[in-house]
C-alpha cells in the first residue's frame, strides 16, 4: 500500500511565522477538544510508491461539523518528509478537485523548510474560509506526487491536514504517509559545535571551535551546504562583544580568515561540498583588543546550515561557548590578533578529522528532518498553545498576501 496513516503524535514537521519556530508536534496529539470540525483523508490510490516525476495519488479530503451552526474553514496541508533536506514548493505536485464543495482554488507554497498545499473557495482571497454546513461536510478530491528534484536524500512524504483557523480536531485520520521510489536509505541530518568554554582565550592564544556535519544513510545533498558562526547576545548582555577574528582550516593546513558579514559579529565558513556523510570545520577564534574586559566574558556561539541551491532556508543548527580572559593590560595593535598561538593547530584536512571531542568540551546540536529548531542538548520545547499557533500563523499567511512563495493558481 502506497500510503498508510501515520500517529499524529509521531510528526516530525514543523513550520514557522516569521523567525519563531513551531513544532506542529506542539498540537498533534489527538485530544478531546469540543471543537466542531473534523477532518478524514481517504486511502490514496493507484496503490504504489511515488516516484520524482512521476504520477500522482490521489485521495479524499472530507471534513466534518458536528455543531448545530456553519463553521468557516480554512483547509491546510503540510509536506515534509523523514530525510536530511527541506521540502520546498517546487518538489510538491499538488493539485484539488471539488467534489461535494464549491469551486476552489489551490496553490503551493513555501514556508522555511516545508511545502504547504492550501486551498479556497474560487475567485476569493487566498485567505477567505470554506462555510461547512451545520451537520453537514464538504470534500474534495486532492492529488499529490514529486516533483522532479524532490531531494534525492529524502525518502517518504509526509501530509499533515489542519484548519488554519483551528475549528478542527485533531484526530488520527488526518496524517498521511506516502511511500517514496527509489527507496532511500535516509534520515535527519545533525550540525554539532565542539567547544571549550572552560579554557579562556588570553592574549597570545586562540579558542578552539569544531563544526560536525552528519549524515545518516548514504544518500547526500543535492547541493552544497553555506554555514555561517555567529555570536549571540541577548537584551540582558550588557558586555560589549570585542573584536573577533575567525580563522578556518583549510585542506593544505593553513588558516583562512573567514569572512565577516557586515559588520556584524557574524562569519561566513567555506561552503561544504554536497558528496559527504561526514564533515568537520575546524575554527579557530582570537580576540584583537582585550580592552575593557574586567572579567571572563563568556560568548555564545550559534552555527547554522542552509543549502546553496533550492530551498535555502537553515534547516541545521547547534550552540557552544567561549570564554574571553579578562584585560591584562595588553592591547593588541593594528587590529591583528595578539600574538601567535602557544600551540601549532593541526594540518589535518577539515573532513578527516574525528567528531569525538575533548572530555572538557561542551557539545549542543540539533538534529531533525527539515526543521530548523536550535537546540541545547534536547529539542526545544515552545509551549505554544492550538489557538495562539494557529492565529498567528494564519494571520502571517492570510497578511502576506502576494508575499508568499506560489507555486501556481489554479480555477476550478
Amino acid at each position: 500500500m502506497s500510503a498508510r496513516f501515520a500517529s499524529a503524535a509521531a510528526l516530525t514537521v514543523a513550520a514557522a511565522v516569521g523567525t519563531t519556530l513551531v513544532p506542529l508536534t506542539a498540537y498533534a496529539a489527538p485530544v478531546a477538544s469540543g471543537k466542531p470540525l473534523t477532518i478524514e483523508l481517504g486511502t490514496p490510490a493507484p496503490a504504489g510508491p511515488l516516484a520524482r516525476g512521476g504520477a500522482t495519488e490521489t485521495f479524499t479530503f472530507t471534513v466534518k461539523n458536528s455543531s448545530d451552526k456553519a463553521v468557516d474553514f480554512l483547509p491546510w496541508m503540510v509536506a515534509d518528509s523523514d530525510g536530511a533536506s527541506p521540502v520546498a514548493s517546487s518538489h510538491i505536485v499538488f493539485d484539488v478537485e471539488p467534489v461535494n464543495a464549491p469551486a476552489t482554488d489551490d496553490y503551493v507554497m513555501q514556508q522555511d523548510g516545508s511545502a504547504q498545499g492550501l486551498f479556497y473557495p474560487a475567485g476569493k482571497q487566498k485567505g477567505d474560509p470554506f462555510s461547512v454546513p451545520a451537520k453537514g461536510e464538504l470534500s474534495w478530491k486532492v492529488s499529490v506526487g514529486l516533483g522532479k528534484k524532490y531531494p534525492s536524500n529524502n525518502g517518504n512524504l509526509k501530509l499533515d491536514a489542519a484548519d488554519l483557523l483551528d475549528h478542527a480536531q485533531r484526530e488520527k485520520d488526518d496524517i498521511l504517509v506516502f511511500e517514496t521510489s527509489p527507496k532511500v536509505e535516509s534520515g535527519p541530518a545533525g550540525l554539532r559545535l565542539l567547544s571549550d568554554p572552560k579554557t579562556p582565550i588570553k592574549p597570545g592564544t586562540y579558542g578552539q571551535v569544531s563544526l560536525i556535519h552528519q549524515l545518516k544513510g548514504t544518500a547526500t545533498f543535492d547541493s552544497d551546504l553555506e554555514t555561517t558562526l555567529e555570536v549571540e547576545q541577548g537584551p540582558d548582555d550588557a558586555q560589549a562583544v570585542p573584536q573577533l577574528v575567525v580563522e578556518e582550516l583549510a585542506a593544505d593546513g593553513s588558516y583562512v580568515r573567514a569572512t565577516r558579514i557586515d559588520g556584524q559579529n557574524k562569519w561566513q565558513l567555506s561552503d561544504i561540498g554536497k558528496n559527504f556523510i561526514m564533515h568537520r570545520t575546524t575554527l579557530r577564534v582570537s580576540v584583537v583588543d582585550f580592552k575593557g574586559i574586567q572579567k571572563p566574558l563568556k560568548l555564545k556561539l550559534h552555527a547554522s546550515s542552509s543549502l546553496t541551491e533550492g530551498n535555502r532556508t537553515p534547516f541545521l543548527g547547534a550552540d557552544g561557548a567561549i570564554t574571553i580572559a579578562p584585560e591584562r593590560g595588553t592591547t593588541t595593535p593594528g587590529g591583528t590578533p595578539s600574538a601567535t598561538p602557544s600551540a601549532t593547530p593541526s594540518p589535518t584536512a577539515s573532513a578527516s578529522a574525528s567528531p569525538t571531542p575533548s572530555a572538557s568540551a561542551t557539545t549542543t546540536a540539533t538534529t531533525g528532518a527539515n526543521i530548523p529548531v536550535t537546540t541545547t542538548g534536547t529539542l526545544a520545547s515552545t509551549g505554544s498553545s492550538d489557538t495562539t499557533w494557529y492565529a498567528a500563523l494564519a494571520a502571517a499567511l492570510i497578511g502576506a498576501g502576494g508575499a508568499l512563495t506560489a507555486l501556481r493558481l489554479r480555477r476550478r
